[in-house]
């Protein structure tokens, strides 16, 4: 049924893309398909009898926590019960203080020391944007009322107004390890510094973003009293991220360390997230398009950290790769202010690194030559792929 779905999907879009980009969805879409995870035999995987999309199928054995929002957006273009089945299969390893956990792993293990990025109600509202269920929308409403809490008493929204990462182990190392893995970044350069003490200018627009979706979640529900607490939230935390974390000698928005008083000059696509959800200034904006246009910065091949930092390493995780989901935020945000050449060139170079290895679609490629790195067909790249040719 799923390949069913996706083949009308595809048959939909033929001639009205050219050859090559409906190649490229063909082979995005059939990467997110191919990682829908099954059980040989009598074996039942921890997530039955929800259908899990594990982010590629040669490499990871289990279920991550933001890889399953990208995975959801992706294949609600042709099937939007399996694109549910991935939001509510998620909510139900919700812990009892509101925590998405990382990881679910197919030997049961589960990993809820910690989070990922809080992505998870803006892919879900995309879903209901797309194809609209009310009871969907009742299903997921109060478990992200819960994980909203959770960010807000856990993570400082409630202290700060503004957030940051971290994770409940209370071993110094383990805090500082756990705590880096929680951001989806893991080993970046932006996370050299004791990072539960850092507001990063991504999570914060991530939390922007979860606002908007649970205004939209009231609205549909009814909730009129919610939806105007949802959007006063979204507006004072728009408000401390252009205070708080837009660096004027720079002219740039950038993570700040609040316990030392200092911004950390480590430009990344993280840095254009405020262009993504339309918060930014145009002056800013024009600011922020020029650090894009730099070839010593970001132009072409938009990596993780900024090509002239001191410890970008183009082999090195998310110390130098391109990976597609980031580099689509910023890239998108360029484009909504209308700086379509650098974003333009920014697509279509990256495009072209996937299309120059037919063979899959990889976890990220090198910010230089293109070549694929990491694990072979990754699911959100793929979904990645879809967004910047359907939603570009």
């Amino acid at each position: 049924m799923q390949l069913v779905a996706c083949d009308r999907w595809l048959k939909s879009l033929y001639g009205s893309v050219d050859f090559e980009e409906y190649t490229l969805l063909d082979r995005a879409a059939r990467t997110l398909l191919g990682n829908i995870t099954k059980a040989g035999g009598e074996k039942k995987l921890p997530w039955h009898p929800w259908r899990g999309i594990t982010p590629s199928h040669v490499v990871f054995k289990g279920i991550w926590n933001w890889d399953t929002a990208f995975h959801a957006i992706g294949v609600s273009y042709w099937d939007a019960e399996l694109a549910r089945e991935q939001i509510l299969m998620y909510l139900s390893l919700q812990t009892q203080e509101g925590l998405l956990p990382d990881v679910l792993f197919e030997d049961g293990r589960l990993i809820d020391t910690f989070g990922k990025p809080p992505v998870m109600p803006w892919a879900a509202m995309i879903i209901n944007q797309r194809h609209p269920d009310r009871e969907f929308v009742k299903s997921v409403y109060e478990p992200f009322v819960k994980n909203e809490q959770h960010w807000c008493r856990n993570r400082g929204g409630d202290r700060d107004g503004m957030f940051h990462y971290d994770c409940s182990d209370t071993d110094p190392e383990l805090r500082l390890e756990r705590a880096r893995y929680e951001t989806g970044w893991d080993n970046a350069v932006r996370w050299d510094q004791e990072i539960y003490k850092l507001w990063p200018i991504d999570l914060n627009c991530y939390m922007v973003m979860f606002y908007r979706a649970m205004a939209y979640f009231a609205d549909e529900l009814g909730l009129r009293s919610d939806s105007v607490k949802w959007r006063d939230k979204e507006s004072a935390l728009v408000e401390n991220i252009e205070n708080r974390l837009w660096d004027e000698s720079l002219g740039m928005y950038l993570d700040y360390d609040f316990g030392r008083g200092e911004f950390i000059n480590a430009p990344s696509p993280a840095s254009f997230m405020p262009l993504y959800i339309r918060t930014a200034s145009k002056e800013r904006a024009v600011s922020m398009a020029a650090v894009a246009q730099d070839t010593k910065k970001f132009s072409p091949g938009w990596p993780s950290v900024a090509y002239d930092h001191p410890e970008f390493a183009p082999e090195g995780y998310w110390r130098g790769r391109t990976w597609l989901n980031v580099a689509y935020f910023a890239l998108k945000g360029l484009k909504n202010y209308g700086f379509d050449a650098v974003a333009d060139t920014g697509r279509t170079t990256l495009l072209n690194w996937v299309c120059q290895e037919p063979s899959a679609i990889y976890e990220n490629y090198h910010p230089q030559t293109g070549s694929p790195l990491g694990a072979p067909y990754f699911g959100w790249s793929a979904v990645f792929v879809i967004e910047f040719l359907m939603n570009w």
